[in-house]
């Protein structure tokens, strides 16, 4: 397929997919069901404006990987550790126990052994892609169910390889290469790649961040999230799961803000690519010749998933509100339950009719999963335990977010301390980040002119922002951004000169130290006492000209301040 071409088909998807999505919103929907929708329209089974979905499949993939790399970036080692129980107690049980369900299930509506086992593998896997952009657009990546879902999406991907290994074993074959050269493979690159995140990449980056070229910086984030992908994709795994690795790898350095900012754009793009891929797979004749059949085990899977998952939580002690929502949240059919079928396709263990059935019943759990969500968090509070998300101790309501780490910055800081309020600091200097982070300072590598970087500082929560870069146009843009997205965020910002005062008080700061007048005053005062005007003459002029303010120095008009009332005894003539 030419480029001509390629540009000409992702042209369509995406006037279709802002239509879509348009008319969800005006309907309270979710942006993934109109992306759904939109490959429902233009896939094989729709207007066929695309015939083949493999033609976007290969761009849909790349968003897979990028979402899951900004996961691993917003995400730490720390943050795994505890849900580590759900990992590796509730996600085997969740496996389990949908085995356990499936497997017996389909036997007794008269599929073989083997053709059912599957099925339970199938309908076992849930969407990472689906469940983490939902948790991610509502800001409940980082609440205990967004973790515990996380912990148990993660065990399912690692799960996936040996299901892999399993089918030519279930329908009678040998697989093409030994078990343990897999094992050794896999063990090997990913020692490769511990090795390299603890003792290349932080070099790397910490190279690359002192050039201050941005260009440079987004190639080499790309370069370390498509690099370890490809590497664990050799070794057998997923490449999302490489790329999850590779934000966890980036994500205990301070360079972690600046590398989301730099990939979300394109990885929103190629997300929504993924989506419009799996709704192309709908076949639309199948599911007008067999629409009860279809509804219903799409209602049944997810039925018995949100149970099963559920308990599966409970079991692994989880409150029961927050297994509800984790039960809820993986009930639909994953990603890599296609890449499975497919196997399965070919090894004759699902006939072509059996195919056409799943992939209209895995769809249609992906499109209902926004409004399962929904019940989920009406239902979730009836069981037991609190019904606030339980977030991590990170920036908490109140916090300070310092723009810049200079001499400004550090009084600032320093003014935190002594408040003994909590704080957060951007700075673009990676040997300043590097040195202060060494001595306690929570200083993170980031550009503060972007959105997602301010995010992650929890701006929403914060209770005042000292912006203190030398930048002016940055400085406004800072203090335009974080009055969007906090309105009741306190703001204080540096300029050096008057004019710029007007500016960014109209653009939202609460108070704008200007050095320029700092100057002025100190040098009014300077020369008053070199003149030996007496205190309390000094002392009322001060005072006249701080009433005065800016003003003072900046009309002409009021180039001297209104004289004290009291009769003057100096001789000193100050007009």
């Amino acid at each position: 397929m030419s480029l001509e071409v390629l540009i000409g088909k992702i042209i369509v998807l995406l006037a279709l997919s802002v239509a879509m999505i348009y008319f969800g919103l005006k309907l309270k929907m979710p942006a993934i069901v109109g992306f759904l929708a939109t490959g429902i329209a233009v896939g094989p089974q729709g207007l066929a404006l695309i015939r083949q979905e493999y033609q976007v499949e290969a761009l849909s993939e790349l968003g897979v990987v990028l979402l899951l790399f900004t996961i691993g970036l917003e995400f730490s080692l720390q943050s795994l550790k505890n849900v580590k129980r759900v990992v590796l107690l509730g996600g085997p049980l969740q496996i389990i126990f949908s085995l356990a369900v499936i497997w017996p299930a389909a036997a007794l509506l008269g599929f073989s052994w083997n053709t059912s086992l599957l099925f339970g593998f199938l309908f076992a896997l849930s969407s990472t892609a689906i469940v983490l952009k939902l948790f991610q657009d509502v800001g409940e990546m980082d609440s205990l169910h967004g973790r515990g879902a996380l912990g148990v999406l993660i065990f399912q991907d690692l799960a996936v390889v040996p299901m892999m290994l399993a089918l030519p074993l279930m329908a009678g074959q040998s697989g093409s290469e030994p078990l343990y050269s897999i094992l050794l493979k896999t063990v090997g690159i990913l020692a490769a790649i511990l090795v390299l995140s603890r003792y290349l990449v932080p070099k790397l980056l910490e190279r690359v961040a002192a050039t201050k070229s941005r260009e440079l910086f987004l190639f080499a984030v790309a370069l370390i999230c498509l690099g370890t992908a490809y590497l664990t994709a050799e070794a057998g795994l997923s490449l999302a799961l490489g790329a999850f690795v590779a934000g966890l790898i980036i994500s205990g350095s301070p360079f972690a803000y600046q590398a989301i900012s730099s990939v979300m754009p394109m990885r929103d793009i190629f997300t929504s690519l993924f989506f419009v891929s799996i709704g192309m797979r709908m076949d639309l004749g199948y599911l007008f010749l067999h629409p009860f059949q279809t509804v219903w085990l799409a209602l049944g899977v997810m039925a018995a998933n949100t149970v099963v998952t559920a308990l599966a939580m409970r079991v692994a002690g989880l409150n029961g509100r927050v297994s509800v929502l984790i039960g809820f949240s993986l009930c639909q059919v994953g990603e890599f339950a296609f890449v499975l079928a497919q196997d399965a396709l070919g090894l004759k263990l699902l006939s072509t009719n059996d195919m056409t059935m799943f992939l209209n019943a895995a769809v249609l759990t992906m499109a209902m999963t926004p409004l399962a969500l929904v019940l989920a968090r009406r239902a979730a509070p009836r069981f037991k335990g609190s019904d606030r998300l339980e977030k991590e101790a990170g920036a908490p309501v109140g916090h300070a977010v310092v723009v810049g780490f200079g001499v400004a910055g550090q009084g600032a800081a320093r003014a935190c301390k002594v408040a003994g309020r909590p704080y957060v600091i951007l700075d673009l200097n990676p040997q300043s980040v590097q040195m202060y982070r060494q001595q306690g300072e929570p200083i993170t590598y980031g550009d503060a002119v972007s959105e997602a970087v301010m995010e992650h500082a929890s701006i929403d929560r914060a209770g005042l922002m000292v912006v203190s870069i030398p930048d002016p146009l940055a400085t406004r843009q800072i203090v335009a951004l974080a009055r969007k997205l906090n309105p009741n965020l306190h703001i204080v910002a540096r300029t050096r000169f008057l004019l710029s005062r007007d500016p960014l008080q109209n653009l939202g700061a609460d108070e704008v130290v200007v050095e320029e007048y700092e100057a002025a005053l100190n040098v009014f005062q300077s020369t008053m006492s070199f003149f030996q005007v007496p205190p309390d003459l000094s002392a009322r002029h001060m005072e006249a000209a701080k009433s005065a303010g800016a003003l003072l120095f900046y009309q002409p008009e009021a180039a001297s301040p209104p004289a004290p009332e009291e009769k003057e005894t100096s001789e000193v003539d100050l007009t």
